[in-house]
């Protein structure tokens, strides 16, 4: 199962998920078969090759920023100061 997620092939994870052996302990063949109900993102996630990991981290540095300047004296220095940290601006 792991080799089908790490090729990222889908149609053969599934069909490992809906056939798994009777062998497998009952309570981790149920938390297995617990990612069949999130099947279409899952495959969706193997399929294509996007993320929102970027954009996430983005998130998280601004949502830092934000909070260790707590008492800049103009929104503006912070917004400078952002874009200085994503290296959309330059210093010179």
């Amino acid at each position: 199962m792991a080799d089908a997620f790490r090729d990222k092939d889908h149609i053969l994870f599934f069909d490992l998920l809906k056939h798994l052996p009777e062998s497998l302990n009952e309570e981790f063949r149920k938390k297995l078969q617990n990612l069949l109900k999130y099947e279409e993102g899952i495959r969706n996630a193997m399929i294509y090759p996007y993320s929102n990991g970027r954009i996430e981290a983005k998130n998280t540095h601004i949502k830092t920023l934000k909070r260790v300047s707590y008492g800049f004296k103009s929104f503006e220095n912070m917004k400078i100061r952002i874009y200085m940290i994503n290296h959309l601006i330059e210093v010179k």
